[in-house]
């Protein structure tokens, strides 16, 4: 498992606390109560009590304001977990009470549990200092005690047993959050920043302190962007996106080597967007072969790198593009299409896979350039949820592509026509950047509509190429197929084309962070019905393939020295979290041997 897979594997570690902090508070007064009734105290304390409980929850909140991420709503959280953990304790001292006949014996150490939760949660969670969150840990956990019971009675409760246990939970607890802090020194000098500026980020939208982080280890790079221009005939209106270099319209398609990421709104995490936002709204910005080591670290180096667009150079122009050809090995499929001797090359999974490795992109590369073509757009399509690729999955794809390329390079070429549509659709599994559809239509010569055959795979060629994009991340299984199969039944048969038909995410992250699940992003499909995803992009289609008219291509590439994050930078915060992670599993079992004990000495002194 890879670094960035294991720091995801902690994300559901921040799905713990409910949803709402309206839930929070309930469960909070609700557990205030039974504590309450369970030592016996005046019915007539318990709404005094809440009273009062709300009022200090405000006090933890004004003496902890000053750090960002302290706000009211996690200080509703944190009580709610201290007062369950203290009700826990009381539960099992119901437990003894029924085993011996004793009482109460439990209700201080249930208390100081909270008081420890509530430490740490204030250190690690919140930024405040070990000493003051010392001082602030305790007051409302003690205040509800001495206003449940009479003095006289905590007194007699204070034996040695109870002070021992006391010293040795609060004790691990300062052990944890000192040990637990430093767990990813050196490469990390405080694990508890990094938590924070992750918070700050998630929960309240402030990228500063994460990107400031994540700039500061951040590696040069050159990275490169291969962009598809089309410029159509007689059709100014609809065409979209100025050259930099004439007066000229063209629609692109975007490949940049930057990956989408890691997280909205840090860095480059709604990077399709951003590119959008420059360039107009009909660039479809796919998904190229490359993964979170290529994540911008900031704003900045986003802006930087969105800048640098405008400056390119063009690899080859010219007017005549292949038919379309399809090639399917297992579960490896390759749709690809030549225009001139630039191939574009769309890579999908039947079996479903998240990003693809750069090996697939370095192996098929090489071998375009071997057979003559001058450059290569290796676009994953990234459209079915899935485990990484297995190494025969891979080798699967690297035959597929290269059977297409063969293909290619046998085929004439023709004029083309092409057609681009657009619509915007707000939905937590859609970004900001829409859906388009982009059709590449052959315009004379025959398509050689032939299928050829093999034990591992097969492939045949078609008139043209429909690009189904939407700004997504991923999309539930099963999807694709049955969209790609709507569109040619609803679409592309009732217009007598002949045309493969492939969708794509951009791998957006704009959405990540906003799902209460394991995955922490809406795959498309997962909110949006997907009858509803149907029926605007078979308008779409409907209008991509209406408005196509003569065109002609320009190939550029442009390239820029960037900041990205890098392979080292995740590695270092996996192992962080791994450490801390440990330190925590460790100071838990301390606990339990701690509570066990206490329990032991209560039923000895009995």
């Amino acid at each position: 498992m890879d670094s960035v897979s294991r720091i995801h594997r902690r994300f559901s570690l921040t799905l713990i606390n409910p949803s709402s902090h309206k839930t929070s508070l309930l469960i909070s007064l609700a557990c205030i109560s039974v504590i309450a009734y369970t030592v016996d105290a005046d019915l007539l304390l318990i709404p005094i009590a809440l009273g009062i409980a709300l009022l200090l929850f405000r006090i933890d909140y004004l003496l902890l304001k000053d750090h960002p991420v302290a706000k009211l709503s996690k200080v509703y959280h944190t009580n709610a977990f201290a007062f369950m953990l203290w009700l826990a304790v009381l539960i099992l001292s119901i437990l003894l009470v029924a085993m011996l006949g004793n009482h109460d014996t439990l209700l201080i150490e249930g208390m100081v549990f909270a008081v420890a939760l509530r430490l740490c949660i204030f250190t690690s969670v919140f930024g405040s200092s070990l000493k003051r969150s010392a001082l602030i840990a305790p007051i409302t956990p003690m205040a509800m005690l001495l206003l449940l019971l009479p003095y006289d009675a905590i007194i007699q409760m204070l034996d040695t047993p109870t002070l021992a246990t006391s010293m040795a939970v609060i004790g691990i607890a300062v052990v944890w959050c000192i040990m637990a802090d430093r767990s990813g020194r050196p490469r990390v000098e405080s694990t508890f920043r990094l938590l924070q500026a992750y918070l700050l980020a998630w929960t309240e939208r402030d990228a500063r302190l994460m990107e400031s982080i994540m700039a500061s280890k951040a590696e040069q790079s050159t990275v490169s962007t291969k962009i598809l221009a089309f410029r159509r005939e007689h059709d100014d209106a609809h065409a979209i996106g100025r050259s930099s270099k004439s007066d000229s319209m063209y629609d692109m398609l975007m490949l940049p080597d930057v990956h989408p990421g890691p997280f909205y709104p840090v860095g480059g995490s709604n990077l399709p967007y951003d590119i959008h936002a420059r360039y107009t709204a009909t660039v479809a910005v796919m998904h190229g072969i490359s993964d979170h080591s290529s994540n911008l670290p900031s704003r900045d180096e986003v802006e930087r790198f969105i800048d640098s667009l405008a400056e390119y150079s063009i690899v080859e122009q010219g007017s005549t593009c292949t038919a379309s050809v399809e090639v399917q090995v297992n579960n490896a499929r390759v749709t690809g299409i030549a225009f001139g001797r630039v191939a574009l090359l769309l890579l999908s999974s039947a079996r479903g896979m998240d990003d693809l490795p750069k090996s697939i992109r370095d192996e098929v590369e090489h071998y375009a350039f071997e057979h003559g073509f001058k450059d290569l757009l290796i676009v994953d399509a990234h459209n079915c949820m899935g485990d990484d690729l297995s190494s025969e999955e891979i080798n699967d794809m690297i035959d597929a592509c290269k059977r297409t390329l063969n293909a290619l390079t046998e085929m004439g070429q023709h004029r083309f026509r092409v057609g681009v549509a657009r619509a915007w659709h707000e939905s937590d599994d859609i970004g900001p950047a829409g859906m388009s559809a982009i059709a590449v239509l052959i315009v004379d010569g025959s398509s050689n509509s032939n299928s050829n055959s093999s034990s591992n795979g097969s492939s045949s060629n078609h008139n043209g190429l429909l690009i189904l994009w939407v700004d997504a991340n991923n999309a539930v299984k099963g999807l694709s197929a049955y969209l790609e199969q709507s569109i040619r039944r609803e679409v592309v048969a009732s217009n007598n084309s002949n045309l493969y038909v492939m969708l794509c995410t951009s791998d957006t992250h704009y959405t990540s962070g906003k799902a209460r699940n394991r995955m922490g992003y809406f795959p498309l499909g997962s909110v949006t019905n997907r009858d509803e995803l149907r029926s605007m992009l078979v308008s779409l289609s409907k209008d991509a393939l209406a408005s196509a008219t003569d065109a002609v291509y320009e190939a550029r590439v442009s390239r820029t020295l960037v900041k990205i994050m890098g392979d080292e930078q995740f590695s270092n915060y996996s192992y962080a979290l791994d450490r801390a992670m440990s330190i925590t599993k460790a100071s838990i079992t301390a606990s339990i041997l701690v509570f066990i004990v206490m329990m032991l000495s209560t039923f000895l002194t009995f």
